[in-house]
């Protein structure tokens, strides 16, 4: 077995520019996008529900194996994916906050303003 990364792996560890983030922000509603972080706010019921969320992306994480900044309180949870070795953004990245989008959908989590999230 080849332990080489391929093509699309390479592709997928190196940053996006920035005509690539500027085409993918509608794609990620209400998400923080420069070159170097994705990053979302969310208001849930309690913390019990924000440690379901962060929960939920710890369990995302492990297995795609890249593992995001998360920032827990009472009812909230940030979450920030970015790609060290890389500097910056990459399409791991941008797949990781779409399904930690789908994620946060599930468990009823509420966009907040990063503003409210410093509160």
């Amino acid at each position: 077995m080849d332990s080489k990364p391929n093509q699309s792996s390479k592709l997928a560890l190196q940053a996006l520019t920035a005509t690539e983030l500027k085409a993918i922000a509608d794609t990620l509603p209400g998400w923080t996008i420069d070159a170097h972080a994705l990053e979302k706010h969310w208001r849930l019921d309690d913390f019990s529900q924000a440690m379901h969320l962060a929960n939920a992306v710890a369990e995302l994480a492990e297995r795609l194996n890249h593992h995001p900044d998360l920032h827990i309180g009472w009812g909230r949870c940030s979450v920030r994916w970015t790609t060290h070795d890389a500097g910056g953004v990459t399409a791991l990245d941008v797949d990781a906050a779409r399904q930690t989008e789908a994620l946060a959908a599930g468990l009823g989590a509420r966009p907040q303003a990063a503003e409210e999230s410093r509160a």
